[in-house]
């Protein structure tokens, strides 16, 4: 059943048949909805508004019973006109009698509908609370003799006087009684004491307690004239029945539309899909085929349309698979023929592809994570990018390994995160160089550079022995000859110790020169340590002591307080300053007051150094060259041209960048810039004591 509605054709005849049946169904439940919200709304609407007519009826008539009561009382002498009492009696039919009440509310006289001749007078009338002066004075429901219910309405006139009128309460309310509505529908009218006191139903008459129609339309609508209350009750299924006869004659119309849009959804489905099938037969015939042939274009519609781009797109296929072909020939002879070796990883440090050259290197450790293809690590790089954690996005740092002849190598190691990949847990590209070689001719230059540095200083170190040496052979010789006489004398003076003591200290200043010296030329290994910026910079300056007060420079070191250690070798550390306070020398040579600024301080958690003249500056032109190998702007003889390549190649070393600015006939600033470590020289000491 599942595979045959993977046909084309069953999923557009069921297509067409659901877009028949849905937008029915939905145009059907949305009007149905409006319409039952509608008829709802407008139901109650409709009785409510029944509702205030008939309660306008109510209370129009006691009005107008009010009304005439007010023009009698606004009679001249009304006592003496019954005319117009009579007039009242006959435009009034709801008015039983009318009578005229002293100040004490007795009766003086009276006349009524079934008794034209009668007259009651002083008795009392009025059956309700003490009469008001002020506006109408209106009774509880009464009962006559004839058990008929009636209600008292009196209104006072002239000084004291009152005019009252009792009002037949059936003719008043009567047309709630005889108001048609449903069958279950009721409408009532309550006293202000709740009582039932007109229904159509006369059984209750008279009932306090009225059981609310459940889920149905409950209306009420005050009389404020008599504090009467109109009450209607209607079921709701009533106020539905004209939605109830619409669903049934939609259903009916729905059910012949459907079937009638289903018919045609059938023979327009399947004249549009019998093409497609078609393509799809030729589609088949050409997948079981290596080279598969063009398909004839038989329609100039847009199914013809998409056979002559199939057929366009197959040829652009096929070329393509053919250059992908060359290419991946190309790509594999590259690879396999790289100096590198090249790895793919996975997210869980696994290799999924490695070249020859880097099997070659790790022989069987082709199941080992990648962090342990050389060293022995549990844990991965620090800076992987493949770590979850790991804000780094790739990875460039050296490694070192023992090969199997017991050689230390070492190796450039790089990761790049792979963006695009076949397999999703492929993340990785990681390559490895062998730099070993590499190295060793830096290590070579940087000797060369020390070197020629040595051989610019040999001079100023020649003078610096001499001086000290000179020293220790006059006051020899001079201790000899004294010698030659009176030992005693020379004892008891203490010259002979004076002498000693200057020869000794010439000797350790020869010897510290000597030990510089020797320190400084000494081909040594990179060595990382802890180191305080400002000690390397002053062991510099002591080097090159000499040479600066032979030029005639002066120096001036400024250091902010608390700077932090950086990590590096001293020693290639004290050759950059070395060679930079060496130019400084040859820049400012022509000048009557040299001077060389060197400032340490740190920004943005690195430290700063910078070596700043006033010599003659750099060209801009020669910016983009300064830190090539084997540039110089000076003389034959003055250099050799790897001293800032040098310095460039030691900085980067440390993690560090190298800037310059410089202009000429101003001076120029090279400024260094180290990362920082956490705390500075000061807590360091404070830890080691």
């Amino acid at each position: 059943m599942r595979n045959k509605f993977r046909s084309v054709r069953q999923k557009v005849l069921l297509f067409g048949f659901l877009m028949t049946i849905i937008p029915l169904v939905l145009i059907s439940v949305y009007y149905l909805t409006d319409l039952t919200d509608y008829v709802g709304s407008t139901s109650e609407e409709i009785q409510e508004m029944r509702l205030h007519n008939l309660a306008g009826d109510i209370r129009s008539d006691i009005r107008q019973v009010t009304h005439q009561l007010d023009i009698l009382a606004a009679l001249d002498q009304p006592e003496n006109d019954q005319g117009a009492f009579y007039e009242v009696l006959r435009s009034m039919p709801a008015i039983d009698s009318l009578v005229m009440l002293d100040a004490e509310g007795m009766v003086s006289s009276e006349i009524a509908r079934n008794a034209l001749n009668h007259r009651r007078t002083g008795t009392s009338w009025f059956q309700g609370d003490a009469l008001e002066p002020d506006g109408t004075n209106l009774s509880e429901v009464l009962f006559n003799d004839y058990g008929q219910p009636y209600l008292q309405m009196v209104t006072s006139y002239g000084d004291g006087g009152y005019i009252g009128a009792s009002v037949q309460l059936q003719k008043l309310i009567g047309s709630v009684s005889s108001y048609q509505l449903n069958d279950e529908t009721v409408i009532y009218l309550q006293d202000h004491t709740g009582q039932i006191i007109a229904h159509q139903d006369y059984s209750r008459l008279w009932q306090s307690d009225v059981d609310e129609i459940e889920d149905g339309i409950h209306m009420r609508t005050a009389i404020d004239e008599v504090d009467w209350e109109l009450v209607m009750d209607q079921p709701r299924r009533e106020a539905m029945t004209p939605v109830f006869d619409m669903m049934r004659r939609g259903a009916f119309t729905a059910t012949v539309m459907i079937l009638f849009g289903s018919v045609i959804s059938v023979f327009a489905g399947l004249y549009f899909v019998k093409p497609i099938e078609q393509l799809q037969r030729g589609m088949l015939r050409m997948k079981t085929d290596d080279r598969p042939e063009t398909m004839p274009v038989e329609r100039s519609d847009e199914l013809g349309e998409l056979t002559e781009s199939f057929n366009e797109m197959n040829e652009t296929i096929q070329e393509k698979e053919q250059r992908l072909r060359q290419e991946k020939e190309r790509l594999d002879i590259v690879v396999n023929s790289m100096d590198a070796g090249l790895a793919v990883v996975r997210k869980d440090y696994s290799i999924a592809w490695l070249n020859p050259k880097l099997r070659g290197w790790i022989g069987e450790k082709t199941t080992v994570p990648c962090f342990k293809l050389f060293n022995d690590s549990d844990t991965p790089c620090y800076s992987c990018p493949l770590g979850e954690t790991n804000p780094f996005e790739k990875m460039d740092e050296v490694l070192t390994r023992t090969d199997e002849t017991g050689q230390e190598r070492v190796y450039r190691h790089r990761v790049f995160p792979l963006q695009y990949t076949l397999e999703q847990d492929e993340e990785a590209l990681i390559v490895m160089e062998d730099i070993t070689e590499e190295r060793l001719m830096e290590e070579k230059i940087i000797q060369t550079d020390k070197l020629s540095a040595l051989g610019l200083m040999a001079s100023s170190f020649a003078h610096e022995v001499n001086n000290p040496l000179a020293s220790v052979q006059v006051y020899a010789e001079d201790l000899s000859d004294r010698l030659t006489g009176n030992q005693q004398e020379l004892l008891d003076s203490g010259d002979m110790a004076h002498y000693l003591s200057i020869i000794r200290k010439n000797i350790d200043r020869c010897k510290t020169i000597t030990a510089n010296l020797l320190n400084f030329s000494r081909k040594e290994h990179w060595q990382d340590t802890h180191l305080n910026i400002r000690q390397v910079a002053d062991d510099s300056l002591m080097l090159m002591d000499h040479s600066l007060k032979k030029s005639g420079v002066q120096v001036h070191v400024d250091e902010e307080t608390d700077m932090p250690l950086i990590t590096g070798d001293a020693m290639k550390l004290s050759q950059v300053f070395v060679n930079l306070i060496q130019n400084a020398i040859d820049a400012i040579a022509d000048k009557e007051e040299g001077t060389l600024t060197i400032r340490l301080f740190q920004a943005a958690g690195e430290v700063v150094a910078e070596v700043h003249d006033n010599g003659t500056g750099i060209p801009q032109t020669d910016f983009d060259k300064l830190f090539d190998p084997f540039f110089t702007s000076k003389p034959t003889g003055k250099g050799t041209g790897l001293g800032l390549s040098v310095c460039y190649g030691i900085v980067q070393q440390m993690k560090g960048t190298m800037e310059v600015e410089s202009q000429v006939g101003q001076g120029s600033t090279f400024r260094i810039r180290l990362p920082g470590q956490a705390g500075n020289l000061k807590n360091v000491r404070q830890m080691e004591e």
